[in-house]
């Protein structure tokens, strides 16, 4: 019996040790300017095939909070990544369908296919965290990095 409950022991203590905290935080930050003449901001994003011939994948509900305007014409986040298009839609036009629309459908709203000019990304390691910051990104720190043009120093550039 002792060595019954010795083994138990053993095996849930193991199993509290042998237990990693898995992080599901997505640490993604996008930063990309749109052309001048053409701001998509405010349309809902898709994401696209490398050819631009279809999506791939379109979100259930858009994160109204993204994206945020930085300096310079710049955006941090709410894209859905390099190969975005924009629909005709806006995010809150998008975000009142209670089923969305098929990507057929949604191919037929698409209003732009190669919308940035400028297009960064890293996973973050906590250099941009900030609690202060907009949704705990230091925005203070990136702004200052675009201006003085230092973005490719800790973002890699995707376009």
């Amino acid at each position: 019996m002792k060595r019954l409950i010795y083994f138990l022991i053993v095996c849930v203590l193991n199993l509290f040790w042998s237990c990693e905290k898995v992080n599901n935080k997505d640490t993604t930050i996008q930063i990309y300017k749109f052309d001048t003449a053409r701001n998509y901001s405010n349309n809902a994003p898709v994401e696209l095939s490398f050819d631009k011939n279809k999506i791939t994948s379109n979100p259930s509900k858009i994160n109204t909070r993204w994206p945020i305007k930085l300096v310079s014409g710049y955006y941090l986040n709410g894209s859905m990544g390099v190969n975005s298009g924009y629909l005709s839609m806006t995010i809150e036009e998008y975000n009142s369908y209670d089923i969305i629309p098929g990507v057929d459908s949604l191919f037929k709203l698409l209003v732009e296919k190669d919308p940035y000019i400028e297009y960064y990304q890293r996973n973050d390691d906590g250099t941009f965290s900030n609690e202060n910051g907009v949704y705990g990104i230091d925005t203070a720190l990136i702004n200052n990095l675009i201006r003085t043009n230092k973005l490719e120093n800790y973002f890699d550039r995707m376009k």
